[in-house]
């Protein structure tokens, strides 16, 4: 094999490379939508990307808003969201007040999470809720967030910002483009 040939195998191997693992590292993420209620009902929606394996509490600390979670060894517990609730280091200060906690079902109701924000993984395009709400007398919430569909938190929020590909994939892909069409020239002047 010639040595022009074997860059050009090299350069072409390369190439598919850079575009294999573009595409691996796009695929290990998800997108949630989150639905926050404030006691003064205003309401805060986003829609957080996350790795494919993130738990609805790793939802909420990548979201643009603050939260503070406490992990009482059973597991992270919602202490307060943009400083309504309680402190971190006293998650319970408030005995007729928690953060309920809602998964969206069918797009147009709330269901209320059976475990905690540490324990459930949320599907890509999944909507999970939280409103600062006190509870009936089986301790369920009374208070729950208004219904939004993924598709509606996108629409009403900015768009995510396009990925920038690395410099580095770039150029290599530059250079592979260059060698493809270069072997191309030489040999159709060849024919």
């Amino acid at each position: 094999m010639s040595t022009k040939r074997l860059i050009l195998v090299t350069l072409v191997l390369l190439l598919l490379a850079a575009i294999g693992s573009t595409v691996a590292a796009q695929g290990a993420t998800k997108q949630v939508g989150v639905v926050i209620r404030f006691d003064n009902g205003s309401v805060h929606s986003e829609i957080v990307t996350v790795p494919t394996d993130a738990t609805t509490a790793d939802v909420l600390e990548a979201a643009l808003i603050p939260v503070g979670l406490f992990d009482l060894g059973f597991g992270p517990a919602v202490c307060n969201i943009d400083s309504q609730g309680c402190p971190t280091d006293d998650c319970f200060c408030d005995a007729e007040h928690f953060w309920a906690y809602y998964h969206q079902i069918n797009q147009n109701a709330w269901e209320s999470a059976t475990v905690g924000v540490g324990d459930y993984t949320p599907a890509n395009r999944s909507v999970e809720g939280f409103a600062w709400s006190g509870f009936d007398s089986s301790f369920n919430p009374i208070v729950q967030p208004p219904v939004l569909t993924f598709d509606e938190i996108a629409q009403g929020g900015t768009p995510p910002p396009a990925e920038i590909p690395e410099p580095a994939t770039i150029l290599l892909l530059g250079g592979g483009l260059a060698g493809l069409a270069a072997y191309a020239r030489k040999r159709q002047n060849r024919s």
